[in-house]
């Protein structure tokens, strides 16, 4: 039998494991960190891969690095924490606005277009 934990309790963990390991090179290693801690709250508690990640990417006190690879999707919402996307704009040559990246507005992601992340690292940020 598992439990899921509240959004508070995991902001908690994340902020433990990270203050604990300083930071993680692989999103499969955070979610064994927060694990970790989680397990210390109640031994049924567990997270998916995917809340992990959002939840981290939204904390505020973590600093997301990502590995990026080219591909033919054009993305709609954030692919790491499902937030809005702030389109940024240039002109080309002749005179039209055209896309050229984008950046989130809850996790400060940022790709060029077609680009998709593979790989994440993430470090505890000292404000």
């Amino acid at each position: 039998m598992y439990k899921i934990p509240k959004e508070e309790e995991i902001r908690k963990a994340i902020y433990k494991a990270l203050k604990k390991h300083g930071s993680f090179d692989s999103l499969n290693k955070l979610r064994e960190g927060i694990l970790e801690e989680l397990k210390k709250m109640n031994e049924f508690y567990t997270i998916s891969l995917k809340r992990a990640r959002i939840l981290t990417a939204r904390s505020g006190f973590v600093r997301l690095e990502v590995k990026k690879k080219h591909t033919k999707k054009k993305i709609k919402k954030c692919p790491v924490c499902g937030g809005k996307l702030i389109e940024i704009k240039n002109l080309n040559l002749y005179g039209e606005e055209v896309v050229i990246a984008y950046k989130c507005q809850l996790c400060n992601y940022r790709s060029k277009i077609y680009e998709m992340p593979v790989r994440y690292a993430f470090h505890f940020a000292r404000y």
